[in-house]
């Protein structure tokens, strides 16, 4: 409930930012059309936030191509509408007097120079064929970069813009549903009349169904042309890599509401490497420096310890001189590591056995 309601929030200040922004835009001189709905866009776009549309024809796009979750649309309609409404209603307040004037004065809709702010209006000599599908392809164009865009507020009017640019102010700007009607709304009100939505032969129309129309194609060719292949390459490296290094453990997980559950984990398989014991050659002859200084002078056991460790002899090498060249007057020699040689004294040994 409490992400359905700042989901609808976010789009009603968005676009409320949005259509008020653009809206003002056009009563002031230089008027670029690009300039100021792509801007406008962009600003509305960072309030909303990345995931808001501020378009329902974009959110019908989404929706349809599984870019956006199909329970949000409901509350993302309402916010769009609705901040569509208030920001027609805050232009009525703060746009000049002379604007306001014309447009509630003019009931029958006879110099639509007033219009822009609220809504769209043909381009002089325009036909119904062109323009829809000007509209269509203009939607088209708009629906696959945003959804590439992946809720960059700065792509977002970029792409307007750019649209604008090239197809004309009428097309871009007209390409907001929530605008073009809930424009027409407010004037119908001042006006006191529907006649605003039949003008040029409801023209209306056709800024609503191929918006609609065009977004919904859009968002299903980029699904079809990058959603699916992508979906489909990640699916087989994920295949190959579980292949090459991982393997299979069944077992079962106790869940008090549902049956026991047979799931299978993959887990990566990682070898084991021993490193090589290192085993002393004792056929071959001990080092020279250990000879000498075993035969040249005597020694005591703590000295015997502190010339191995500096010299880097091992105590298996060590008990093997000892054993071969000579034995050292100590009952036992403590070597470190938990390690203890027993060396008895050579003449001791003899005393002995004479007795």
């Amino acid at each position: 409930m409490y992400t359905s309601l700042r989901v609808m929030l976010s789009e009603f200040l968005g676009t409320w930012l949005y259509l008020t922004l653009g809206g003002l835009g056009t009563l002031n001189q230089p008027y670029i059309p690009a300039l100021t709905w792509g801007a406008a866009l962009t600003v509305g776009s960072l309030v909303g936030g990345p995931s808001s549309h501020l378009n329902p024809a974009v959110t019908l796009g989404m929706s349809a191509s599984g870019q956006s979750p199909l329970s949000s649309l409901p509350g993302r309609f309402i916010g769009q509408f609705s901040g569509a409404l208030v920001a027609g209603v805050t232009l009525v307040g703060v746009a000049p007097t002379n604007t306001v004037h014309s447009m509630v004065s003019d009931v029958n809709m006879t110099n639509m120079e007033w219009a822009e702010p609220w809504f769209t209006v043909p381009a002089y000599g325009s036909s119904v064929y062109s323009d829809i599908l000007t509209f269509t392809l203009a939607a088209v164009m708009f629906q696959l970069v945003f959804s590439a865009s992946s809720g960059s507020a700065l792509y977002h009017g970029i792409n307007l813009a750019t649209i604008i640019t090239v197809l004309g102010q009428h097309i871009g700007a007209g390409l907001n549903p929530a605008r073009e009607v809930m424009g027409r709304m407010v004037v119908s009100f001042y006006h006191w009349n529907w006649d605003v939505f039949m003008f040029y032969d409801v023209w209306a129309w056709i800024p609503l169904a191929w918006s609609f129309s065009g977004c919904l194609t859009g968002a299903l060719l980029y699904w079809l042309a990058i959603d699916v292949p992508r979906h489909l390459e990640t699916k087989k490296k994920m295949k190959k890599c579980r292949h090459e290094a991982e393997y299979e453990i069944p077992y079962t997980i106790d869940n008090e509401e549902i049956e026991l559950e047979k799931l299978t984990v993959f887990l990566k398989e990682k070898p084991i490497t021993e490193k090589p014991l290192k085993v002393p050659n004792f056929n071959k002859s001990p080092p020279q420096q250990l000879k000498n200084y075993l035969d040249d002078k005597e020694v005591s056991p703590t000295a015997i310890k502190k010339f191995c460790k500096k010299n880097s002899i091992s105590t298996p090498e060590l008990e093997h001189y000892l054993a071969r060249y000579r034995a050292v007057p100590v009952d036992q020699l403590d070597l470190g590591n938990g390690v203890t040689v027993r060396v008895i004294d050579a003449h001791s040994d003899e005393l002995e056995d004479e007795k």
